[in-house]
């Protein structure tokens, strides 16, 4: 998952035709080798060729015989995804629960469930839970007659993609720096699959990417800002990037304020996160306006004029103007996409970002450079787990 650069090698081509292919089988059904010559530009060769290797490890299937051609001559073969070849397995760790979900390579999801954890629980205590949730629905492999493709771990912090080592992780300090999670899950799972951990917003990012409104973008930042904090997921020509440290995405400890006071979870004070704090924000606005506030009231109020509350989302929308500016500069993607709770409708908030960010830095250059913010539509991390797994065991 860290291989980001290069050009397009013939292994890399092989594998993009591939994925291709196998997006058309997810979504179109039983489809002719003709069809999708046509659909993503191959010759019929290179399509039967894919295909005879997807036959091969069993992964498609023939389903019959399409309809003659105008000119007559024989009938195509069909084939379609045999998508309950194998299963794959996705759990989110999120900061009081375990997110899991069963799909099969379609991406259907099969079973879906959630079991509560304490917070900050130790990582032994992580991997008890998620053995309840596979003994629940009797997913051991000794009890579960099909095979799994892989085992998607998406956790809240900083990992290391090709070792499982998570760096540090805000959520749970317990899990000290440096834990390999890939080599506890591996233990003690006892599956038999492959197991990748990364980084939550990676994934849901690569979601994005591959189905959502980050489609047929090369290069792509998701923001996620809320009452968890602020991270991004970063995307270089349709890869994750994790940088060399695996650090990518960190831009809530991104310092905008270096006289500030505010001190951050990181340890650091001035953070862009702990800089609009959703609660500071609350806070601050309940008590000028002598009432408790929700970030739901405020973001009405703020929309109907309220001039207190506008005056506090000011400070907020100048700083998120500065980070995304920072970001711009840094990357120059083809688009950015903001999710998350101060992704919730505020038209005076989204308003004022967008058209702060274009008079900050080079503000004479022409930049296009979509900013969405994305409320409604978002790709799930379990979805974005399970096509990521579906991506890496295909690029054979």
């Amino acid at each position: 998952m860290n291989e980001h650069g290069g050009g397009k090698r013939p292994r890399n081509i092989r594998s993009q035709n591939r994925r291709l292919i196998l997006d058309l089988y997810r979504t179109e059904g039983s489809i002719s080798a003709g069809f999708i010559a046509e659909k993503v530009k191959l010759s019929r060769t290179t399509v039967m060729k894919i295909n005879s290797e997807l036959l091969k490890k069993c992964i498609i299937t023939e389903s019959g015989k399409g309809e003659s051609t105008d000119e007559g001559g024989k009938k195509p073969i069909l084939h379609r995804l045999n998508s309950r070849n194998q299963m794959i397995l996705t759990f989110h760790i999120k900061y009081e629960s375990i997110i899991f979900q069963l799909s099969d390579l379609s991406i259907t999801s099969i079973i879906r469930d959630e079991i509560a954890i304490s917070r900050n629980s130790g990582f032994s205590d992580i991997i008890v839970k998620m053995q309840e949730l596979l003994e629940k629905h009797e997913l051991m492999p000794a009890k579960h007659p099909v095979p799994y493709l892989a085992c998607m771990v998406a956790v809240h912090g900083d990992v290391d993609s090709e070792t499982g080592i998570c760096i540090h992780s805000t959520y749970f300090p317990s899990w000290g720096t440096y834990n390999n999670l890939k080599e506890k899950l591996d233990i003690g799972l006892g599956l038999t699959c492959p197991i990748y951990v990364d980084s939550w917003i990676r994934i849901k990012a690569y979601g994005e990417n591959r189905t959502g409104l980050a489609r047929g973008h090369d290069s792509v930042v998701l923001i996620d800002a809320g009452w968890h904090g602020v991270t991004a997921g970063i995307l270089i020509d349709g890869k994750i990037f994790t940088g060399r440290n695996s650090l990518s995405g960190e831009i809530g400890h991104l310092c905008l304020d270096s006289e500030s006071r505010v001190p951050c979870a990181c340890g650091s004070k001035g953070c862009f996160e702990a800089l609009i704090s959703i609660q500071t924000f609350l806070d601050r606005i309940s008590k000028e306006k002598k009432q408790p506030m929700t970030l739901n009231d405020a973001f009405k109020a703020a929309d109907s004029g309220n001039r207190i509350i506008r005056e506090s989302l000011d400070n907020i929308i100048k700083l998120f103007a500065m980070a995304i500016s920072h970001i711009i500069l840094f990357f120059d993607p083809e688009i950015i996409i903001i999710e998350g709770d101060y992704s919730s409708g505020c038209e005076y908030l989204e308003t004022g970002i967008i058209n702060l960010v274009e008079v900050l830095s080079l503000p004479r250059i022409k930049r296009e450079v979509p900013l969405v913010f994305n409320n409604r539509n978002s790709v799930d991390t379990l979805k974005g787990a399970s096509i990521l797994a579906m991506d890496n065991y295909f690029q054979f």
